[in-house]
């Protein structure tokens, strides 16, 4: 409240008051701005929420989109890699066997075998970088031919091989086949899982380590005139494996780590990985006969500190899989794509299977979901930024509104209360202008407003006018209707 010019208590005029405000909350009344404001800021911030809920949301499902599309490329790159060399020596293999079946190689005399040697010699050099070497195994006696190669820093060697019984020989060829000279040699794993009966019969080996490089051999019978004669099989040494999964993975912008396994019920055998390239040092075990082997899966997982990715596969795996293998978990259909939890944030996991013949190989790729939605997020910055820009700003039009109409409606409950106590004067004086006496009014901006403000002075100012006109009537009448004291003059002689 405030005093007018006759030391009358008055409404204030201003539009906002601690004490007014707490006056009202005690009565459980607030203003109107504080209403308004409850209800279009705490709109606001939650529309922001849920536009920054669901722009996250977009994100984790963009950053799956992104991984699963990333992933899928890599691992069809991979499995096409790899396919093209395990297709390679199946058909090398497959030529020479029908070049037996043919008649066009003989074992009927030494220089024959080595002319056969020199054959597969002459088809290794060219494809040295694809396959390792090309073989035979001649039955009955198991006598092993073949031709092998091997790269150093100094280049690609080749190599001519014979074993039988104690008898083993090694001949190192020089460019120009020239000078061959006997190492010495142990042959490695020739065949394995092939029907020697079968006259079609082709197999691969398990993944195996053969002085501390990992190999895997294709195998095919040889048939000569209906007969059984021999093996003719081919190797490649595992370690492409590994320079394959770290070249893609130094490709790849976001943390991640890239395992190919030999799938095997008993335990899936690790052939290569992105973390290192030397299989025989990192990956070889002491087994029970003190010799060296592949590591299995389980035996990775039992290493927390350096396979920590693969200790949550594998407790993935022995929940979804009744022997705790790739084998299984690829045996049965199952989702290609997961989310594991590493202590380092969440990773998206994809699997894809490699098969021929009787050999299966599963890829697992494990990328960090967290360097994912950083790239997202980082490029969303600006735009998050705009949103919050948006939302700021309707809350400060709310605010800005909010006090205009506040104002507007703070005048006319104003003039109702002076009106309501019939202070007159005081409703018609509050606007004028104390320079010049003119009444000035202010009204709102806002259209409805301004009619009801304009409307209501008016309805003032006439009722005002129509008020004070009827009580100076009123005194009118009264002054007429008392009798006038006559002159002395007009009194009668003798009346007192």
């Amino acid at each position: 409240m405030s005093m007018n010019s006759n030391g009358e208590a008055v409404p204030t005029t201003s539009v906002w008051s601690w004490s007014r405000f707490f006056d009202g909350l005690k009565q459980g009344r607030a203003p109107i701005s504080v209403v308004l404001m409850m209800f279009i800021v705490p709109l606001s911030v939650g529309v922001a929420a849920v536009t920054w809920a669901l722009t996250y949301r977009a994100a984790l499902t963009a950053a799956s989109t992104l991984a699963d599309s990333l992933q899928s490329q890599i691992l069809t790159g991979i499995a096409s890699i790899f396919t093209s060399r395990i297709q390679a020596l199946e058909q090398a293999v497959d030529e020479h066997t029908r070049n037996w079946r043919a008649g066009r190689f003989s074992k009927a005399t030494e220089v024959d075998k080595f002319n056969v040697v020199k054959t597969l010699l002459g088809d290794l050099v060219p494809h040295a970088h694809t396959y390792t070497t090309l073989h035979f195994v001649l039955m009955p006696g198991g006598a092993f031919w073949g031709a092998d190669s091997w790269p150093d820093e100094d280049g690609m060697h080749f190599g001519a091989m014979f074993q039988q019984g104690p008898i083993s020989n090694y001949w190192l060829i020089n460019e120009d086949g020239s000078n061959m000279t006997d190492v010495g040699w142990k042959m490695n794993k020739t065949y394995e899982n092939i029907d020697l009966t079968n006259s079609s019969s082709a197999a691969w080996t398990k993944p195996y380590l053969y002085t501390n490089y990992g190999f895997a051999t294709h195998s095919r019978t040889i048939f000569q005139d209906g007969t059984f004669i021999g093996v003719q099989g081919g190797n490649f040494a595992l370690e492409f494996v590994g320079d394959t999964l770290i070249e893609l993975a130094d490709t790849i912008p976001y943390r991640s780590y890239i395992y190919a396994f030999g799938l095997d019920k008993a335990g899936d055998i690790l052939i290569g990985s992105s973390i290192s390239r030397a299989i025989g040092d990192i990956y070889r075990r002491d087994n029970a006969s003190n010799s060296l082997g592949l590591l299995t899966l389980p035996e990775l997982a039992a290493n927390q500190t350096f396979w920590e990715p693969i200790r949550v596969l594998y407790a993935q795996l022995l929940r979804t899989t009744p022997t705790g293998t790739l084998f299984d978990y690829f045996s049965q259909t199952r989702p290609t794509t997961l989310e594991l939890t590493l202590p380092d944030g969440v990773y998206i996991v994809q699997m894809k299977e490699i098969s021929s013949l009787n050999l299966r190989w599963g890829l697992v790729h494990f990328v960090l979901r967290d360097d994912i939605l950083d790239a997202l997020t980082r490029s969303n910055k600006e735009t998050l930024g705009a949103v919050a820009g948006v939302v700021s700003g309707g809350i400060v039009i709310t605010i800005a509104f909010s006090f205009f109409l506040a104002t507007a409606l703070h005048r006319i409950t104003r003039d109702l209360v002076l009106l309501s106590d019939f202070k007159f004067k005081d409703v018609l004086q509050k606007d004028l202008d104390k320079s010049s006496g003119a009444s000035r009014p202010s009204f709102s901006r806002i259209a409805e407003l301004w009619q009801i403000q304009h409307a209501f002075h008016k309805m003032v100012v006439t009722f005002a006018g129509a008020i004070s006109q009827k009580r100076f009537l009123e005194r009118g009448n009264m002054s007429s209707a008392v009798p006038s004291r006559a002159p002395a003059s007009m009194v009668p002689e003798g009346t007192v």
